[in-house]
């Protein structure tokens, strides 16, 4: 198979938050990579202890080498191929992809003093490729249809961009939002200085909405804690952010761009006791002591020409992900020149895949206090002189050691510089600051500088994990994965006091089934158990007497697909 699932998918799929029970320690792993023609070499040293990453890299782990990866057309800035040919190493009809794992990090460590309970189970796939995409033979180019890359707004000939019908009516958002809101495709929505979505509330934006930030207030989008999105596109029909200002005259930095908030762990605060840390940008108070949270569903979405620095070091993103719990859905996601970073986590345990950065003034995938997610297909690709790095990772500028670790876990990334004849400073991926990190079979192509810098003492003190082991070799006989399939399931409102609502959209008759369960797995109510016919439906539950405030996960099993989420019950 091209991807296997592991068995912690299986628990993952009925909705359990349980604790870790991976015996390893978190430290770093890096296997499985290629890194090609990085002007600067492959990879830098680490000053302060006076020895060369490149042994790490080339002798401890023997996995990652430096062969061209023949990428379609990796530097194209306006159509780029970032699709490897079936004869390219990057394939895995050979001894170097690896097997993935994801180490258990030091967040609940009864000894350290920290929260000893519950987690989520977390999962990457073992694919037989490296890099986000698989060879055309192999499976379809998901990046395709649904993603943009003109500069400014103008197509090469002077025309307008087509995919945003300017002729539609404006709608207007400002301020604190307090009861559930419901965007669609009808009007063009204009986002006025902050608006946020209070705790409590649900933004839901239909496939094909444009909401433009006003560029005069700087307008930018939160999600509160407690808050959820319901943004879902179509790769025909995805959701698009972006500036104002019109088509010859977007840039960087025309508006905010999208923060969300949640109640997972970051190392930035007390979170476990109570204390909140401070958003960048002014944006508002996250993290909490749920790694499970639920903010919502993103997917298809596309944030372009963001980004606004509020003051030196201080700045709004494209993407920023505050705190996000692990229950969070977020893939197929494009940050488009952006005037800072395209994707920025802040502790939390958010799970993303089928992310793409391009363009971005500063770093394309960007992690710090206490970050301990996973990121699976992703690409990033710098501009000219423009970028600074396709990775930067830290655990908390302020105490390196901080515990609550920053320790993501990645695979299949593919990271493109600018190319070695357009100049520039950047990098591919920089360790610093104390972050663990577990890279894989990832592709690391045409930076300026060293293709992998590790900095700062505190970052492998830690050490290293052994070698993961080849997953793939000349035996391999790679197979089309059939996609997973999943029914798009609403609750509001959640969190809830007695009642909440199901909603969904069937696209065939069958049978229905959904069932809430509390942590310990115990069945606390079948909701329904019936032959639905096709359309739109929604359910009222009820929470039965005796049911307590608290965290509770639902199931619904469907001819479409099964999803599970999170009920917040609150008393």
């Amino acid at each position: 198979m091209i991807c296997t699932h592991f068995w912690n998918r299986f628990l993952m799929a009925l909705g359990l938050c349980a604790l870790l029970a991976i015996p390893v320690s978190a430290q770093h792993t890096f296997d499985g990579n290629i890194l090609y023609g990085n002007l600067d070499g492959p990879c830098k040293e680490v000053p302060e202890l006076e020895w060369d990453a490149c042994d790490l890299v080339f002798e401890f782990f023997t996995h990652n080498d430096t062969l061209d990866p023949q990428l379609g057309d990796p530097y194209n800035m306006l159509e780029p191929d970032w699709v490897p040919a079936i004869t390219s190493p990057a394939v895995g009809l050979n001894d170097d992809v690896v097997e993935v794992y994801i180490r258990a990090d030091d967040c609940y460590d009864e000894s350290l003093g920290l929260h000893p309970g519950l987690t989520c189970d977390t999962s990457l796939h073992s694919c037989c490729f490296r890099g986000a995409l698989p060879p055309a033979e192999w499976g379809d180019d998901w990046t395709a249809g649904w993603t943009y890359y003109l500069f400014d707004g103008l197509n090469p000939g002077g025309s307008w961009r087509t995919d945003i019908d300017y002729t539609k009516p404006l709608g207007y958002l400002q301020g604190a939002q307090e009861v559930d809101l419901t965007l669609t495709p009808d009007s063009n929505w204009v986002i006025q200085g902050k608006v946020n979505m209070l705790s409590g509330t649900t933004l839901t934006i239909e496939p094909g909405t444009v909401l433009f930030g006003q560029n005069a207030t700087d307008g930018y989008l939160v999600i509160e804690r407690g808050a959820r999105i319901h943004a879902v596109g179509t790769p025909h029909q995805p959701i698009i952010m972006t500036t104002d200002q019109p088509p010859g005259l977007m840039a960087r930095g025309g508006w905010g761009g999208l923060v969300i908030h949640g109640r997972a762990i970051a190392n930035c605060a007390d979170c476990l006791g109570g204390e909140s840390c401070q958003s960048e940008g002014g944006a508002g108070e996250f993290c909490g002591d749920f790694d499970c949270d639920d903010s919502g569903i993103l997917r298809y979405v596309r944030v372009e020409y963001a980004g606004i620095e509020i003051s030196l070091n201080n700045e709004l993103n494209a993407f920023t992900f505050n705190g996000v719990g692990c229950h969070t859905d977020a893939s197929y996601l494009q940050s488009h020149m952006g005037d800072d970073d395209a994707f920025e986590w802040f502790g939390g345990k958010m799970q993303s895949h089928h992310l793409v950065a391009t363009g971005q003034a500063d770093d394309g995938l960007d992690w710090q206090m206490g970050y301990r997610g996973t990121i699976q297909f992703a690409v990033v690709q710098l501009y000219d002189d423009d970028g600074d790095k396709g990775i930067e990772g830290d655990n908390n500028e302020y105490d390196f050691d901080a515990p609550c670790r920053s320790n993501p876990a990645l695979a299949n990334i593919t990271l493109v510089g600018p190319g070695a004849d357009l100049g520039g400073s950047s990098r591919g991926i920089h360790l610093r600051r104390g972050t663990d990190a577990q890279i894989y079979n990832s592709i690391i192509l045409g930076f300026r500088k060293a293709g992998i810098k590790v900095e700062h003492a505190a970052t492998v003190a830690r050490g290293v994990h052994p070698d993961p082991g080849v997953h793939c070799n000349m035996n391999s006989t790679p197979e089309r994965e059939a996609p997973e399939m999943v029914l798009d399931v609403r609750t509001s409102p959640n969190p809830l006091g007695n009642t909440t609502r199901f909603a969904f959209d069937l696209p065939r008759s069958g049978l229905v089934r959904i069932r809430v369960f509390d942590l310990s797995g115990r069945l606390v109510d079948m909701v329904a158990d019936a032959e639905m016919a096709a359309g739109p439906h929604s359910i009222t539950w009820g929470t039965p007497e005796g049911v307590a405030t608290g965290a509770y996960f639902y199931r619904v099993e469907s001819p479409e697909g099964n999803t599970t989420g999170w009920l917040n019950i609150v008393k």
